[in-house]
């Protein structure tokens, strides 16, 4: 049911996106998927429900890869706020992978965290090494009122 209403739109549109990653990382938790943690620095700013939803479905597609791929134990993200940018990262401590050789064959889940970050003008960094994990690092402005698009 949790996920459900995290898949549909008009549910995560009810919720703010601190909340909904918060849902996820304790629904990972309590299935014991992994040891997941979540950790919140600052005044969460508001934002519009489409950029916190384009910025969920980021979060989330590193979840999901990080559950099918990465074999990992523990997965931590961090959202740090500060008053014109919102800061996230993410790191697992699973296989990781050899980053020129997907850089050649970009899976789908690695192009739609790509895509997405584009939607918002985001700045999106993934590394990764073999035997040590997978980082995503996202960098997000808040538009400035003047640019501000609803």
């Amino acid at each position: 049911r949790t996920l459900s209403k995290l898949i549909n739109p008009d549910s995560i549109r009810n919720i703010r996106l601190v909340d909904a990653v918060r849902m996820e990382i304790e629904r990972y938790n309590r299935l014991q998927y992994i040891h997941a943690t979540a950790e919140v620095l600052g005044e969460i700013q508001p934002m519009d429900s489409k950029t916190e939803i384009i910025i969920f479905r980021i979060i989330q597609e590193f979840f999901t890869n990080t559950i099918k791929h990465s074999k990992a134990s523990h997965l931590c993200i961090q959202m740090k706020y500060a008053v014109n940018n919102l800061q996230v990262n993410i790191k697992d401590d699973g296989i990781g992978f050899d980053q020129e050789m997907v850089s050649t064959e970009r899976g789908i889940g690695l192009s739609n965290i790509e895509s997405r970050g584009k939607l918002i003008n985001s700045e999106i960094k993934i590394t990764s090494v073999p035997k040590k994990g997978t980082e995503l690092q996202m960098n997000y402005d808040f538009p400035t009122q003047a640019s501000a698009v609803y």
